[in-house]
Order: structure tokens, then sequence, then C-alpha cells
């Protein structure tokens, strides 16, 4: 039997509210700004002038919108079976489901990202909020974060709705 767990992403407000705005003015200058700066006394060094200005907004455009979907309507979608747990990311660009084998999980755990200590830097997360906590797994010498940013309760539900179904 499978079950199906939604999580849906914690938005950051300022993010879903000011980067339309970005995305609203990279569109400006996409398509009103650099035809009208890469006219040329030709139709085909326009059409190619135009084509390599274009090339690094819409870059940013791709990246801004990526991180404004996911921001805003992201949600994680956990698939969990006896044999397999698939993990996908909604309305995230460029992404493609991830299935891990229930045989190759040795444990699965709640991590506590209150306190991230890297090499470079110490982070405090629970400053701000009480949703510092993650679902991952060991696989291998890898631990794998399934679910980010949520709270010891939700983490706790999760885990328990996971485990049942191993």
């Amino acid at each position: 039997m499978t079950e199906i767990i939604t999580i849906k992403n914690k938005a950051n407000w300022f993010l879903a509210i000011f980067l339309p705005f970005g995305l609203l003015i990279l569109i400006f200058a996409m398509f009103i700004f650099l035809p009208i700066a890469s006219a040329q006394d030709t139709y085909l060094l326009s059409i190619l002038r135009y084509i390599t200005l274009l090339i690094p907004f819409l870059g940013f455009f791709i990246l801004f919108l990526n991180i404004w979907l996911w921001n805003t309507f992201g949600k994680v979608v956990l698939e969990i079976s006896s044999e397999k747990i698939k993990i996908t990311n909604k309305n995230r660009l460029f992404n493609k489901p991830k299935e891990y084998q229930v045989s190759e999980i040795e444990k699965i755990s709640i991590l506590d990202l209150g306190i991230e200590k890297t090499k470079y830097y110490v982070r405090f997360n629970s400053l701000f909020s009480k949703s510092n906590y993650s679902i991952a797994f060991k696989k291998g010498s890898k631990t794998i974060r399934i679910i980010d940013w949520l709270t010891i309760e939700s983490a706790n539900n999760i885990l328990q709705r996971i485990n049942k179904n191993r």
C-alpha cells in the first residue's frame, strides 16, 4: 500500500510579494528595452545582437521564476511504499523525482538544524523560527535530507507515518 504525504513549503513572504516585480522588470527589459537597444542597420545583425543580449536576461528570469515558484507554491510530495520512497518537489522547474529503495536506507531520523556548523561558518537558525527540523535518512555514508524546515511536531508526525509504512 502506498501512502502519499504532501508538505507545503514554508514561504518567505518578502520574496513572494516583491520577486514578481523583479520578474516584471525583466520581462519589460527583454521585450521592450532590448529590441530597441539592439537595433542595427540590417535585420540579421539586429536579430543576432538581440539574441546575444537576451541570453543573460533569460537566464536570470528563469532563475528568479524558479525561486519564486518554489517559495510561493512549492510542495514536497512523499510516496511511501514497502519497496521504495519517492520524493517529488512540485512547482519547481527542472526537477525530477528522486526514488530510494527502502532496503538501502539504514536509518530515518530527525535532524535539528537549530545550529548549523560547517567548516566556514556557524549559523543560528533557531533565533527567529521554531521550524528548524529536517527529516533525513542515512544511505551508506551519506545523510540525505528529504524535507527541511519543519516544526518538531510535524517532523515527529511525518517520521511516524514513514516508519509505519516501512
